[in-house]
């Protein structure tokens, strides 16, 4: 009896061998063109629950190979270091006392050097997530002495991954799992992106995996088995799509477009302008960003730009046509700083300027005939940019300027006809309200700012309808994000639906 024991015995560890090397010593399958080999690693300690509560071990896994349809796979069951079994499904018992990734990781090297230097690989690191080394299996690995053996093992499986540069995909079974470590390991072997909760998130909100955003992490529960683990395991093995990517470049790209549409969409924007027709002397109220009708080539109403308005409690700016102007009024300088010759001087337009300086000249006392010498003098040898920038300057930004430069300006037209033609021309007067009230003249180049928009007078001529038309050119006109000034003149006018850039006043 006790011979017929040993005797079956030993016909079970041949049949045993046999199926050892049967399984362990077949060659591998070596991949097609653009196809990944699939490592598994799978946890055959005892902590970690079946892979299929209906199912038997071996079938399990037999099962999930299935759901590689024809890829190539290699199979590493391990526990503590020398309870490692490569292409054995046999020997998968959940019976292991240790949980050792370390050494698991040290085979799946091993394995890649059974194929084609660029062949690539996936390591599908099946367990509960729980490090467990034994202490006697390291006691040649030179750990430091009075360290915690599984933050040890851990931290040098991390590096360990780092230095592997596969990527490794994790499926975790149970609860109680060291996540923080799981993590580590995944953003070593993948790089920072694969350990953002928001990145797996969005990875898994659209069911894909894709070539930035991917799955790394997976969770499944003791009672779920392999009804869940087949979508895991093909997703992992399909290669991966930029398909997240797209979805969230176009989702992206929607909402871009609906913000340039809506923060571009209303008149005006930068180079848009608005025209206006002026009689001579008459004076038109001007009123900004007031709600109005406007003409039939644009949308029905507008609530942005310039506008006519009746009431002169309503405006924001009065302008007035004018022939010509040849006061030029010292409307902001201190004239105290002046002497008495001065002061009346610069208070002249320039006919009786010019009268009173040939009086000086030829009738006044030696002194006055002195002084308007030097005055004309002086004059003469301004710069023509300088002189118009000082006669055209609005009152508010007078303080800078010294007002006998001023008078010398005023002084430098009667000696410079074209450009006192220039400056004496026709104009258009405006007198601003409002906190930053002031009085301008305005000529083409002249810069004016109304409301919350900057202008620049880019036309004044005389018009068929009216006596004049005044073109106003929009510079700086503000908008939420900045789109008024980034989006192409063009592209706005195809969002706002208009043919033209610029609009009559009414």
């Amino acid at each position: 009896m006790t011979a017929a024991r040993t005797l079956g015995a030993y016909i079970l560890v041949l049949t045993a061998a046999a199926s050892h090397a049967s399984d362990s010593d077949r060659p591998p399958a070596q991949p097609k063109e653009d196809e990944a080999v699939i490592l598994f690693l799978l946890d055959n300690s005892a902590s970690l629950p079946p892979l299929d509560p209906n199912t038997q071990r071996r079938d399990a896994i037999e099962k999930i190979y299935s759901f590689l349809r024809g890829q190539p796979y290699r199979l590493v069951l391990f526990g503590g270091r020398e309870d490692i079994y490569v292409d054995q499904p046999q020997l998968y018992r959940n019976s292991g006392q240790w949980t050792d990734f370390f050494f698991a990781f040290q085979m799946a090297k091993e394995l890649t050097g059974e194929y084609p230097e660029r062949t690539e690989f996936k390591i599908v690191f099946i367990t509960d997530g729980k490090i467990d080394p034994s202490p006697r299996d390291w006691s040649d690995q030179a750990v430091p002495k009075g360290a915690d053996l599984r933050e040890e093992a851990g931290n040098r499986t991390v590096r360990f991954l780092e230095e592997l540069g596969i990527p490794l995909y994790v499926i975790l079974i149970g609860e109680e799992v060291d996540y923080e470590l799981i993590q580590r390991m995944v953003v070593a072997a993948n790089g920072s992106i694969a350990g953002s909760e928001y990145s797996q998130g969005i990875a898994e909100f659209f069911g894909d995996d894709g070539v930035l955003l991917q799955r790394f992490i997976f969770r499944v529960e003791k009672h779920e088995g392999l009804e869940v683990l087949e979508p895991i395991v093909t997703r992992i093995a399909t290669p991966p799509a930029p398909k997240v990517e797209l979805a969230i470049a176009g989702s992206l790209l929607m909402i871009i477009g609906m913000l340039i549409g809506v923060g571009v969409r209303s008149f005006p924007g930068p180079g848009d302008r608005e025209i206006m027709e002026l009689w001579t002397g008459e004076s038109l109220q001007i009123a900004v960003d007031r709600l109005r009708h406007v003409s039939s080539d644009v949308a029905a109403w507008s609530w942005k730009g310039l506008s006519l308005v009746e009431s002169l409690k309503s405006a924001s700016a009065v302008m007035t046509a004018r022939d010509e102007a040849t006061e030029m009024s010292p409307r902001g300088f201190r004239l105290d700083a002046l002497d008495k010759t001065a002061r009346v001087l610069i208070q002249l337009p320039l006919r009786e300027l010019r009268a009173r300086l040939e009086h000086l000249s030829l009738e006044g006392t030696k002194d006055e005939k002195i002084y308007a010498l030097n005055l004309e003098y002086v004059a003469r040898d301004l710069d023509a940019v300088s002189v118009e920038r000082l006669i055209t300057s609005a009152a508010s930004k007078r303080s800078k300027f010294a007002p006998l430069d001023f008078l010398r300006a005023k002084v430098h037209l009667l000696h410079n006809d074209k450009l006192c033609k220039k400056l004496t021309g026709p104009c258009v007067t405006c007198k601003i309200y409002g906190p930053k009230s002031e009085d301008q003249d305005l000529r083409p180049g002249s810069k004016i700012q109304l409301g919350r928009y900057w202008f620049r007078v880019d036309e004044l001529r005389k018009s068929g309808r009216k006596d004049y038309r005044l073109g106003l050119t929009y510079e700086k006109v503000p908008s939420p994000l900045f789109l008024k000034r980034l989006v192409p003149g063009f592209l706005q006018r195809a969002l706002r639906l208009r043919r033209s850039h610029e609009r009559i006043i009414r």
